[in-house]
Parts: C-alpha cells; structure tokens; sequence
C-alpha cells in the first residue's frame, strides 16, 4: 500500500506495509534531517499527516516549545534535563562556555539555547494525548552529538517526555 500526500508526495513504503519519508529541512541557521514513518501505513490518516506537514512548517515554533519543556524540567532536581547538563559539565569544564551562543550568566539556561536540533522525527500514528508525534534530538554539538536530550512532542505541540539517550 502507497500514500499520497500534497506536502509529502508519494509515501515511500519500507518493511511490510511501513511508510518512510525523509529531507533536509532548513530550520534557523541550519539543515536539519526531518523524517516521518509509521510501520502500518494503515494506521496513518490524512489529518495526521496534514498535522505533521503544519509542525514542519512550524519547527522554529516547536524547538521553542521544547526548550521551554526543557527549561521546566531544571527545577526538578532528578530530570533527564538536568542530568544531560551535568554530563556536558563534567566532560567540558569550563571550556562549556565556549559552545554558548547567549551567555546571561545563568549556565544551565545558556546551555539550553545553545544545544542544537540534530534530527526530527515524526510519527504519524502517535494521535493521543499523551502519544509522541514529532521528536527532536538536541546535542551540544552536531559533530559531537554521543550523548543526545530527546523531546517528545504530542500532536498539539505539547511535551509528553524528555529523555537522555
């Protein structure tokens, strides 16, 4: 089974009966790898890709929605937020604040906007509330992206999980 989609085109399919759709998305000042697949094609519905086409369009506005997720989460000391930030800690040093690209005097919030997107994801069939739809990957850099926060968006944006990976 194929799909068709006005923002997707023709729906690659890839394993038995899997669809798969990748491109490079240019999002701020970098190309990032956005990627969209569902191991049922069946399972994927029209509203669901015309929701992903829409986030697409909208990247800038969902890494902001994600890093507010992320920033909440400092508050909480034992977060996967916190511990992605003690390990980059630990591993630069003082040499951290030279991957900042705002430096307010707050370390924690500098890191934060200064990780990088490193890949998205979407998954068509994550249509619940607390379902992931779209995840982002952040590294402090893209060449040294070992250790990687990922951001679990629902369909409407909002923030299911945050993980360390």
């Amino acid at each position: 089974m194929s799909l068709e989609h006005d923002h997707f085109g023709l729906l690659e399919t890839g394993g038995p009966g899997g669809v798969y759709w990748s491109e490079t998305v240019e999002f701020g000042d970098q190309a990032v790898s956005v990627s969209l697949s569902a191991e049922d094609a069946e399972s994927v519905t029209e509203e669901a890709l015309d929701t992903a086409a829409a986030m697409i369009n909208s990247l800038e506005e969902l890494d902001l929605r994600a890093r507010e997720a992320m920033i909440a989460e400092i508050s909480s000391g034992d977060s996967a937020v916190n511990a992605f930030i003690a390990l980059h800690v630990e591993e630069q040093g003082e040499d951290l604040e030279d991957y900042f690209t705002h430096v307010s005097g707050d370390r924690d919030i500098d890191f934060l906007r200064s990780i990088q997107v490193i890949g998205v994801r979407f998954s068509p069939v994550g249509t619940g509330e607390d379902d992931a739809f779209v995840v982002f990957d952040y590294a402090l850099s893209i060449d040294e992206s070992d250790d990687i926060l990922v951001v679990s968006l629902n369909n409407r944006g909002e923030s299911v999980a945050i993980e360390q990976d």
